[in-house]
Parts: structure tokens; sequence; C-alpha cells
């Protein structure tokens, strides 16, 4: 059985984190690892923050002990989305630089940094994902606000996301952006696939398209997982988007992903593709 890591936030209330990815690789046939960077009763659309980051050196030591207890070669894919501090980048930069020497894998960045025109972490933690983890990923998947964060470049539709993007690719290098949550016209929005080479790819989410908290940690845990049983970017993609719209409009609040109820959907694609 496979592995992929996940270091992302930890809640004891709800999907979002690592609390959507743990589920999403297991429906998947995947062995998830998951190390947590915060700790919380619940994410923050519950109201008030109870809970805190996951000290530095812990998430470190984590991390490091990863080389002694399990083969790091075997880790087919890296995610790492939401964090509490400074230093956890380092950690995660240092790990993600001993694991490319053993692996072939994807390194995915998701970076959380905020949505609706607000970041959600201290300046420092948006500079230093930028400065420290965004050289060394393999794809990122921001929303609309977190693509024009990391450009400087207004994001407000299909074709100024595939700009800011097709910028972002070029300057880090990167494999692939997927652009989520991007407005398409009047009641329309969808995801973007945005490549090294090659042409862009829009993933509608049809008529019943919304935000749901969690539904960016969906789509891309189900991308990692995709890509870490060996289905290529483009298909990976598709799947990703189209399973997560598909549990976003289940979902009856925008404050949880009907994740439990809809697993199925995700099991679906590792059935589908042993048949």
């Amino acid at each position: 059985m496979k592995n992929v890591l996940s270091i992302h936030s930890s809640v004891t209330v709800g999907f979002v984190g690592n609390n959507v990815v743990g589920p999403v690789l297991t429906a998947l046939g995947l062995a998830p690892l998951l190390v947590p960077t915060v700790m919380l009763a619940a994410h923050p659309g519950y109201g008030r923050r109870v809970g805190d980051a996951v000290p530095d050196h812990i998430v470190g030591d984590v991390l490091a002990g990863l080389d002694e207890m399990t083969e790091i070669g075997q880790i087919a894919g890296v995610v790492s989305g939401y964090l509490g501090s400074v230093g956890q980048t380092d950690a995660i930069a240092t790990f993600v630089d001993g694991w490319r020497a053993a692996s072939a894998g994807s390194y995915i960045l998701d970076p959380v940094l905020g949505d609706r025109g607000r970041l959600y972490l201290p300046e420092a933690l948006a500079k230093a994902m930028i400065e420290t983890l965004l050289p060394r990923a393999d794809i990122i998947t921001p929303n609309s606000f977190e693509l024009g964060f990391l450009t400087g470049m207004p994001v407000s539709d299909r074709a100024t996301a595939k700009a800011a993007a097709r910028q972002l690719v070029r300057t880090h290098r990167l494999q692939a952006i997927i652009a989520t949550g991007i407005d398409d016209g009047p009641g329309r929005v969808g995801d973007l696939l945005v490549p090294r080479s090659g042409d862009s790819l829009w993933c509608a989410a049809g008529s019943n398209g919304k935000n749901v908290a969690g539904g960016g940690d969906l789509l891309t845990a189900i991308l990692a997982g995709q890509l870490a049983r060996g289905v290529p970017l483009e298909p990976a993609f598709q799947a990703a988007s189209r399973t997560a719209q598909e549990i976003i409009a289940a979902s009856a609040s925008p404050r949880d992903l009907a994740l439990r109820e809809n697993l199925g959907r995700v099991a679906a694609l590792a059935d589908r593709d042993k048949a």
C-alpha cells in the first residue's frame, strides 16, 4: 500500500485539513501519514478559535522521525496545507529536500493563506510559505484570493486566473497550478488547471457550485491520492474537481462538508480504475 504524507491542520469537530485528507486517502486505498500543524476544537467557521499551533520542535521531530520509522522513498506524495507558525516551514522544507532524494512523487503545496479579500495568517507566516515552500512545490492549489496574493495580480475571473497562474508557473517552474473556486461569470464557478506546458483545462462546478469550508482541502486530497496511485495529471485533476464539486453540492451547510455521507464517491474512483 502506498503512503501519502499530509502536513495540515487537525480539528476535533468538522471536516477540514487532515480530517478531510485522512478519510479521502483511505477511501482511495492509500495509507495516510498525518502530521498536525495546529490542533483546534473546530475550524474558525464555528466561531471562537479554541486550540493552538503544534510547537515547531514537535513538527520537526515527527518529520525527522519518519526517516527512521518508515522508508521515505515509499511515500508517494507529500501535501502541506494550513500551517501554525513560521518555524514549521523550515521543518517541512528540510523533510521535502530529503524525501526528494528518495522518491519521484509530487509535493503539493496548498497555500492556505486566506479568502474573500483577507489573510487568515500573519504576514510573516505567509511570507515564509512563499519564500520557503513555494520554490520547492511541484503543484500548488490556491483559491482565487491566494493566487492573486501570490502573484500580485488581480484575479476576478477565469481569464485573469489563467494569466496569473501562467506567470507563477514560469516564475517558479511549477509542474502545474490548480486554481479552485474561480468565478466564470454570474452564477458560474469552477476549477482551473494551468500546466507548465500544454493547454489549460477548465472544470465547471455546474449550477450547484458553492463555497463550503474544506472544499479546497477535499480537492487537494483527492488530487494527491490520484497522483500517488499513478493517474496522470489531467485525469487526476478532472476526477478531483468533479468529485469534490459533487460532495460540495451535496453539503447542506457552508460550515461543513458532507464527507462522511459521500465517501463512496471517492472510493468509486479507485474502483473504477480497477475495472
